[in-house]
């Protein structure tokens, strides 16, 4: 190396400065880390030194990226408290709460679905807009939506007259409607969801009127087609499967045994000739069926059609009754059946009534 031109050519002053670089180095930055590094040798270990180095190199732990460089080490450990994302130091909870604390996500999301609303509710965990809520949809009925600022995702139903408030608190805050609804409020916090107002229904909602505002909310959850809702049909449970959670609980309830304990409380069970007189002394005494009464049975026992979804007939009975023993379905199904438009029958039939064919 005597010829070498990159050692002939260093001057006194190129390697004073060197010194005092390794010496600033030491001092100001390698001394307060936990990296343990070569000292040079200008500096002498003391024996406190000796022994703070000797307990570092015990808890030094060396994995597979330990081919990293004595500067890379050093800058990782001056880093550590810091993750690798790109939000400021600020935790993701705090980032959410920024993001969805202006009004303007709100109006994004109504933007988005292209939607008009008549009210809309935020800050829902203030007292004030709860009392809010309470005073503005007295007397109202209508169609409601429940938002997820953070997720976009919404909730749609409806609400009877004097109903939009209990509809909000049963959702949001006592828990007893969706489950759905409720698992998101407890992991996003009541704060990051909006109550909305859609529209509303004109009339004072009562049972002739009422599938009108039913169909008024399945017109909403057929255009939205909104993420928390189970159910696709206003007013129907078609299409609602139980979870195996509930389907155990059920199955456990009513276990054999429970059906066995049921089932024996009258079995074997003798009257007295007391209550045998009292009851045929009754039945004997019972009035004859009125005329109202008669025309009742007949305008219930109106004979029925049954289809095949191929349109093929099924079968033709004299009563709803009659009808219902044959597909083995109670007599309430085909009654619901007749007052909808589509008339289906567990999804497998198609139910007229004679006289309309």
């Amino acid at each position: 190396y005597v010829h070498s031109p990159k050692w002939f050519n260093i001057s006194i002053s190129e390697i004073f400065l060197c010194v005092l670089m390794s010496e600033f180095v030491y001092f100001t930055i390698l001394k307060k880390s936990n990296v343990l590094i070569y000292r040079p040798l200008s500096h002498a270990p003391s024996k406190r030194e000796y022994r703070r180095d000797v307990n570092i190199m015990k808890n030094i732990k060396y994995n597979k990226f330990s081919s990293l460089t004595a500067c890379n080490k050093l800058i990782y450990n001056f880093n550590s408290h810091r993750g690798y994302s790109t939000i400021p130091s600020f935790s993701s909870a705090e980032y959410k709460n920024i993001e969805t604390s202006s009004p303007e996500r709100l109006k994004t999301i109504i933007k988005e679905l292209d939607l008009n609303p008549v009210y809309t509710f935020e800050n829902l965990d203030s007292e004030n807009i709860r009392t809010k809520i309470l005073n503005d949809t007295k007397g109202l009925s209508g169609i409601y939506m429940i938002v997820n600022k953070i997720t976009k995702d919404y909730y749609i139903g409806s609400a009877s007259t004097n109903r939009f408030y209990s509809r909000f608190s049963n959702h949001l805050i006592y828990f007893r409607g969706s489950k759905i609804v409720k698992s998101a409020v407890k992991k996003y916090e009541l704060k990051n969801f909006a109550f909305i107002i859609l529209e509303l229904y004109p009339n004072v909602v009562t049972k002739k009127n009422n599938k009108e505002l039913l169909d008024l909310e399945d017109k909403y959850l057929k255009l939205l087609l909104p993420n928390y809702n189970i159910l696709t049909e206003a007013g129907s449970s078609f299409g609602y499967k139980h979870t195996e959670v509930d389907r155990t609980k059920m199955k456990d309830f009513y276990s054999d045994a429970r059906r066995e304990i049921i089932g024996s409380l009258n079995r074997g069970k003798k009257l007295s000739p007391e209550t045998i007189d009292k009851m045929r002394e009754k039945a004997l005494n019972r009035p004859p069926m009125t005329d109202e009464t008669k025309k009742k049975c007949i305008a219930y026992t109106r004979p029925v059609v049954l289809y095949n979804l191929n349109g093929t007939v099924y079968g033709e009975y004299t009563s709803i009754l009659e009808a219902a023993k044959s597909i083995n379905c109670g007599e309430k199904t085909i009654r619901r059946a007749l007052k909808t438009e589509k008339r289906l029958v567990k999804r497998q039939w198609k139910i007229e009534e004679f006289s309309s064919k």
